[in-house]
């Protein structure tokens, strides 16, 4: 689905059911899922370890994927998304997790609020360069160190240009992080050069 407006889009887990269930493939994956999700995990953790601050905003939080490996290290972790059926999933259970209903690309709050902002599995779905750069701009707004970012880029094995997920060429992510006025410092891939998932360490300007 092409997503030139990303604000304008139908929520796709706006029923708890919906919500439920993805949240269902996260907690209990099938062996292929969880080797997956387990790369994942492991290219997130390595992009923390050069992180450090006191609070981060999770930007979508989905239903908490990654609340226990940014609790691991932030002392405030605050979870924005879209959907309160997600919200509503990422809450059970767990009473000390605050989640708030918003847009990522108008957010709701104060310029510097965060010292880190993570942004898992949202960036790779819009296929415009506006959208990507106004999305990256809204979470740096909010960051005072810098961001986080889950992104799908080009290797020697996984290229996509006309696909619903789209990679990125590496050597096209610098102008497009400087337009959002961060800069990349490191590139933590999933599953080199077999897999295009990876997370980006990027630093305010």
């Amino acid at each position: 689905m092409r997503q030139d407006s990303p604000d304008s889009r139908p929520e796709r887990y706006r029923a708890l059911a919906s919500a439920e269930n993805y949240n269902s493939k996260i907690t209990q994956p099938s062996v292929v899922r969880r080797f997956s999700h387990w790369l994942e995990a492991r290219a997130v953790e390595r992009a923390l370890g050069d992180v450090k601050g006191d609070s981060v905003l999770d930007c979508p939080c989905g239903t908490g994927r990654l609340d226990g490996q940014l609790r691991a290290r932030f002392n405030t972790v605050v979870g924005l998304d879209s959907s309160e059926a997600m919200l509503a999933v990422y809450r059970q259970g767990h009473p000390e997790r605050i989640g708030q209903q918003g847009d990522a690309f108008a957010l709701p709050f104060a310029d510097g609020q965060f010292e880190w902002v993570v942004c898992h599995r949202l960036l790779h779905h819009f296929q415009l360069d506006d959208d990507r750069v106004r999305l990256l701009k809204s979470l740096a707004r909010v960051a005072r160190m810098g961001l986080v970012v889950y992104a799908w880029l080009d290797t020697p094995l996984n290229r996509r240009r006309h696909s619903r997920r789209q990679t990125l060429a590496p050597d096209h992510l610098p102008s497009l992080l400087a337009a959002a006025g961060v800069t990349l410092e490191k590139v933590h891939y999933a599953a080199w050069p077999f897999q295009p998932k990876a997370e980006l360490l990027c630093r305010k300007i």
